[in-house]
């Protein structure tokens, strides 16, 4: 990704356009991220952060960030997942609205599943 932080919109948008431009294949110039938060409730204006993978300690507990531990940020989604998701409903709608992405990120997000896009 281009920065650490965002606003959500902002990170649908590059994702979406990404994905337009290169396909699948330009997801895996990034070298792994998952997004962070202060509430794992996002809207379209919400500040996030593009951090660094939790790492996993020996006793297989996963340890945050720094940056993610000092301002309080929580984990809320994978590369691949945000990735997947979008990808998966611009081929559905290459013209989806940011509001329809968030839903189809939060449809996936409680039901493990794609959803249609009507």
């Amino acid at each position: 990704m281009k920065k650490q932080k965002y606003i959500f919109k902002e990170l649908i948008d590059e994702i979406k356009e990404m994905y337009l431009d290169g396909g699948s294949e330009a997801f895996y110039k990034d070298n792994g991220w998952c997004l962070y938060a202060k509430t794992d409730k996002l809207g379209l204006k919400s500040e996030c952060y593009v951090l660094p993978y939790p790492d996993v300690d020996d006793d297989d507990n996963e340890e945050l960030p720094e940056f993610a531990v000092q301002n309080g940020l929580e984990f809320i989604y994978r590369d691949e997942m945000l990735q997947d998701v979008i990808a998966n409903a611009v081929d559905e709608d290459e013209d989806i609205s940011d509001k329809k992405l968030l839903k189809a990120i939060e449809y996936y997000d409680e039901y493990d599943t794609f959803m249609d896009i009507e």
